[in-house]
Formats: C-alpha cells, sequence, structure tokens
C-alpha cells in the first residue's frame, strides 16, 4: 500500500494570480481595498496594467464596492505647500500621500474643501495675499490634479457643497456681510463648465440648510448620540461637545487621557455609529524651539477612534477604540493645527 501510494505523481502547484483569466482577475482586485493597490502595483507588469484598466473601475461599479476615505491636508514647516494625504483603514492607519499640489503655483490659504464621489474641491482662497476665483481638482481614483474654469468673483472661505453633482458657492468675497452671504453666489455644473450666478434665497429650503449647516460644521464635528444631534469640537487642545439646540452649556468630554491635552482635531466618521477621529501630536521629549533649525527632534502625529456614550443628560464620555502613530516629521513643528482641511471621498 505504502508503495503504491509513492508512485503516485506529487499534486499539481497552486495556481498563481497571474494564471486567471483576466475576468477573474479583475473580480479578485475589485473586492479589495484600493489602498492596497500601489502596493499591488508593484508585483509585476501585470497587476499595473489591470489596476489601471476602466474595467477595474466598472467591475468594482458592477459589484458595489464603493470605499469611503477620509483625506487630510497637513501643513508641515519649511514647506511652501500643504501636503494631501488619504488616511489609510484598518489595520495599517497611516497616511499615504496625494500627488503634490500644481508644480511652480502657490497652495491657497484659507480656501473651502468639497467632495464629490472620488473628487476633492479646492474652492478659493488667498493666493499671494489677494482672493483667488481658482477652483481646483484632485481626483483620488486617477490620481491627477486639474483645474475647473475660474468664478465669477473672487473668494475666501466661502460656503460651498456640491447638490446633485453642481457646486455651489455662496460669499466670501470682499467686504461680504452677512445680507451679502445669504444672498450672493454662483453655481458651476462641471458637464458644461460654466459658472452661472445664483442667489441662495431662490433656492428650496433643502438646499439652503445643507449651505448654513455644511459652512458651520467645517470646524466642528456633528453627530447623532442616542437619536440627539450633538456637536463636537476642540478648545486648547481638549475635546468639548453640546447638543447641537441654542442654550445648551459647552462641556468636556470624560474618558481621555492620553488625548486630553494635544488634540488639534475631531472629525466625525463617514460610516457614523456615533464615533469620531482624533488627532494629536507629541513632540520629542526636552525638546526647544530651537530644534526647528538643527532638526535633530521629531514629530508625531498621532489618530485615535474614540466612541462616545451619553451619561444622563449633562455627561459625554469617550473609549478609545483604537490608537496609533500615523506619521512623523524629521523636525520639532510647533505650529498648532495640522490638519488646515480634511474631506471624506467615496470611490
Amino acid at each position: 500500500m505504502t508503495e503504491e501510494m509513492s508512485k503516485e505523481s506529487p499534486p499539481p502547484p497552486p495556481t498563481s494570480f497571474s494564471s486567471l483569466p483576466d475576468d477573474v482577475a479583475l473580480d479578485c482586485l475589485a473586492r479589495i481595498s484600493r489602498f492596497h493597490y500601489p502596493t499591488l502595483s508593484l508585483v509585476s507588469k501585470g497587476f499595473r496594467t489591470l489596476i489601471a484598466s476602466p474595467e477595474l473601475e466598472a467591475t468594482r461599479s458592477l459589484i458595489g464596492k464603493p470605499e469611503n476615505h477620509l483625506c487630510v491636508c497637513l501643513r508641515l514647516y519649511k514647506n511652501p505647500n500643504p501636503l494631501w494625504f488619504i488616511f489609510s483603514p484598518i489595520p495599517k492607519q497611516k497616511l499615504k500621500p496625494i500627488v503634490p499640489w500644481f508644480p511652480n503655483q502657490q497652495y491657497p490659504q484659507y480656501p473651502t474643501v468639497v467632495s464629490n464621489g472620488s473628487q476633492i474641491y479646492i474652492i478659493g482662497g488667498f493666493v499671494r495675499r489677494r482672493r483667488s476665483n481658482r477652483v481646483s481638482i484632485f481626483d483620488c481614483r486617477t490620481y491627477q490634479w486639474r483645474r475647473l474654469p475660474k468664478m465669477r468673483q473672487p473668494r475666501v472661505y466661502p460656503a460651498a457643497s456640491v447638490i446633485d453633482g453642481k457646486i455651489y458657492v455662496i460669499g466670501g468675497f470682499r467686504g461680504s456681510m452677512p445680507t451679502d452671504i445669504e444672498n450672493s453666489g454662483e453655481v458651476c455644473d462641471p458637464k458644461t463648465n460654466t459658472w452661472e450666478p445664483i442667489l441662495l434665497t431662490s433656492l428650496d429650503l433643502t438646499v439652503q440648510n445643507v449651505f448654513k449647516k455644511k459652512h458651520y460644521f467645517t470646524t466642528k464635528a456633528c453627530l447623532v448620540i442616542n437619536k440627539v444631534s450633538c456637536l463636537l469640537y476642540v478648545s486648547d487642545g481638549k475635546l468639548y461637545w453640546r447638543e447641537d439646540k441654542e442654550g445648551f452649556e459647552c462641556r468636556k468630554v470624560y474618558g481621555l487621557a492620553e488625548q486630553s491635552s494635544n488634540l488639534f482635531r475631531v472629525v466625525a466618521n463617514s460610516g457614523g455609529g456615533g464615533r469620531v477621529t482624533v488627532w494629536w501630536k507629541s513632540m520629542t521629549k526636552g525638546c526647544e524651539f530651537d530644534c526647528l533649525l538643527t532638526e535633530e527632534c521629531e514629530t508625531k502625529i498621532w489618530c485615535a477612534e474614540i466612541s462616545l456614550e451619553r451619561r444622563g443628560l449633562r455627561e459625554l464620555r469617550g473609549f478609545v477604540e483604537w490608537s496609533k502613530e500615523v506619521f512623523t516629521i524629521d523636525r520639532c513643528d510647533y505650529i498648532y493645527d495640522f490638519i488646515s482641511q480634511y474631506v471624506t471621498v467615496t470611490y
């Protein structure tokens, strides 16, 4: 019996991925997070071809595999332009650089940032101390920057939103008064690449509310906890909260120890579930301001996901689900708020 078994041929080697038919390989790749695509493209020329092919996007759409990705813009010391990063999903929890800003061009100060699907819109802001009417787009799917036609009016930090595929922009121009912000704006249809003037008061109430809330919440995280809408924000390095209604007192979020004194940003999770992502930094212990020149120290950016639990009417407690260093800078950086903009893209 043993002799007969020894004469049997060995089992065939396992089938390699490269030997699979293209349709099967595309179906497999479409079920993998896009964050792994840059690494997979290094495996072989065949992988790079499949990952760059429009057929892969078509397959992802067919099987319904969109993903939400948090994109953040970091202002770093000695860098003339901020850098955009995509925050990777679990388990890596790292910041992955996006293609740099347009060569030899200044990134605007105080622009408004909105997203539509896989695209990030950088709207207006100051360029060389002058208000800008430029609108730039980064497509996270193709990893390319491009520009929209210029707005009719230069604007700085206007209220903006993408509604039904069109870009609505209100206010932010020189000498804006509250009445101007309410009534002066423009809308662009990317299909025709033209800007047209609009009045906010001429839009329906639903669109008006989208504008007012979206602009108000740019520095706050809004989420529903126990069926009640709450606002969370960072002040003096600590996380605070209040109900989203007039007259409700702001209170500190309890339960955060290590993160409680160095926070600089809070972002509501796109998936909901009563959770937020908080960001803070740590510098080499004992370093001095001169380290900015000698570059002998380093700054680490940390991120943690916090679940929130309401206890009674006056207490909100946070629980750290995970906490991890996501980026390291090879010097001590004393800029308070690294994240100048952030947005969630879906593709």
